[in-house]
């Protein structure tokens, strides 16, 4: 059953009073895989059917394969009629009843009267493009023909299942007002270093983001990079997995029901990668020494985080162990504008990694690319040459907060990065699952790989970017048939039906995992109060 908030009619949301949301939504499912109507077209020699028959009389001399009558309700064009059938039927036995039809003396075709509804809209008040669209693009990346998911045919076959849990192993969660506080779990801090944690001790039972800044003068791991500002990058990231859809406020979130499982890795100066890799494990239900067990294991775990070097045995085998207890594990490809192969962990195993294109289809300057991108999503990018009028700076719309160091007022960012593409990613797939939760994870990486679009601009292709572009629509549809799916993409030579990350280098450097906060940093569009 899904779990969301009405049902749509006409580009808009109406609330049924009276009615629990997850009863609507399973009522309008179920209407819309049935029928009762049937469409059937006479031969020349049979079209004796259609000349006096009345709407409600049975049709003469014709019956349904177990010998019932059917209804005329209407003539059509091309000698065919539109019939009642006695009972609403699957559109799985109406096609059976079709084709037997079909087969019949005198009968030229049949098939059935499906429904159609209309398309979901979500009425989040920065969805939509502003007045100027070039200036406020509004969440282009769900949408537009060039680069945009496709998500809109995605809602219409699933917004998600409350059964779902989505873990975002990041600088942990702030709430804010487009945050529905009771689909986020009780998660984690997995910071065991005190000074790096900024909330004043180590692990602990609360995944509150406290703030990530640094003072200049902190003592920081030599060269890295000290920023004087907190970047509330996890709840920026997961606000585009599932910040709270058709309320009217703010941004849709891509999935309306999955449940979040904030796990807190990323502070001050980064993050280390046996915390990452602990933290890992845990999400997936799987047990750490010295922490509760998780009640809620993630079905997905989005991992928009990154380091130098090849991927080591330790954060491997934690990856191996959470794809093995059934999690999907989607990573951020860098944004370091160079080979990801040079980048953890999107060059491990099992893992799926995600680089970036731009709003123009181009891809994305900060994108790592290489042979273990599997896909692109878009990430947004600096026009070249800049144009703040006709051609403005582009990123993704997320949720954020006007904090400089500790958290202050809710507020909106446009940021840009592979962050957020993995994020659109981890929701995709957590849409998936709510098609069919029983599908593995090496299965959602083929079938998201398989239903790629082709890419907009000949500066991605197959070497650089994975197979394509991620397309929502094509992805839930895929779920729900991955062997029709897989079995066309390798028939035709695609990328699809292939095994998770096969090939990539497991070696064993230890190394400090840290966010790439390179052209992540927030610019803030607005704030409402």
């Amino acid at each position: 059953m899904k779990y969301v908030a009405g049902v749509v009619a006409v580009a808009g949301s109406l609330l049924l009073a009276g009615f629990p949301a997850g009863v609507v939504a399973a009522d309008r499912d179920s209407a819309r895989s049935r029928t009762d109507q049937m469409i059937i077209q006479f031969s020349d020699d049979n079209s004796r059917h259609i000349q006096s028959v009345q709407r409600n009389q049975a049709v003469p001399d014709l019956r349904l394969p177990d010998g019932r009558r059917v209804k005329f309700l209407r003539r059509l064009e091309d000698k065919a009629i539109v019939v009642q059938l006695p009972d609403e039927i699957s559109l799985d036995d109406a096609r059976r009843m079709a084709a037997q039809l079909a087969a019949q003396p005198g009968i030229a075709s049949a098939q059935p009267d499906k429904r159609f509804y209309p398309a979901l809209v979500p009425n989040d008040t920065e969805y939509l493009p502003g007045q100027n669209a070039i200036q406020d693009p509004g969440q282009w990346h769900l949408f537009e023909d060039t680069a945009g998911i496709n998500m809109p045919p995605a809602w219409d076959q699933s917004t998600g299942s409350a059964t779902t849990v989505v873990a975002v192993v990041d600088t942990g969660i702030v709430m804010h007002r487009d945050l529905d506080a009771g689909r986020i779990l009780a998660g984690y801090d997995f910071i065991s270093d005190p000074f790096a944690a900024n909330d004043g001790d180590g692990r602990d039972n609360d995944p509150t983001d406290p703030g990530d800044w640094a003072d200049p003068g902190d003592p920081c791991f030599k060269n890295d990079p000290i920023e004087d500002r907190s970047s509330w990058h996890g709840m920026s990231v997961s606000s585009v997995i599932m910040a709270t859809s058709d309320n009217n406020t703010d941004i849709a979130g891509i999935d309306f029901a999955a449940r979040l499982l904030p796990v807190r890795v990323l502070g001050k100066c980064g993050g280390s990668l046996s915390d990452v890799a602990d933290a890992v494990r845990w999400a997936a239900g799987l047990p750490v020494s010295g922490v509760p067990n998780n009640s809620n294991p993630a079905d997905v775990i989005n991992l928009s985080l990154s380091g130098d070097g090849a991927c080591s045995t330790f954060e491997q085998d934690a990856i191996n162990a959470a794809v093995g207890a059934g999690a999907v594990v989607v990573v951020a490809a860098g944004n370091e504008g160079g080979n990801v192969q040079n980048i953890s962990p999107a060059n491990c195993n099992n893992v799926i990694t995600v680089g970036a294109i731009a709003r123009d289809g181009k891809i994305a300057a900060y994108a790592n690319v290489g042979p273990n991108v599997d896909l692109v999503a878009p990430g947004g990018d600096d026009p070249v040459p800049a144009d703040p009028v006709n051609n403005p700076p582009n990123g993704i719309l997320t949720l954020s907060n006007f904090g400089t160091t500790t958290a202050g007022a809710d507020a909106l960012a446009t940021i840009q990065g592979t962050s957020f593409t993995a994020a659109q990613v981890s929701a995709v797939a957590a849409l998936m699952l709510s098609v069919d939760a029983t599908i593995s994870p090496a299965t959602v990486q083929d079938v998201l790989k398989a239903t790629t679009r082709a890419f907009p601009d000949i500066s991605c292709d197959t070497s650089q970017c994975g197979t394509g572009v991620l397309d929502a629509g094509a992805a839930l549809a895929g779920a729900a048939d991955p062997t029709a799916v897989l079995g066309k993409a390798a028939n035709s030579g695609g990328g699809g039906g292939c095994s998770l990350s096969a090939g990539r280098p497991a070696l064993d450097p230890l190394f400090v995992l840290m966010l790439a906060l390179a052209g992540l940093l927030p610019v803030y569009r607005r704030l409402k109060n």
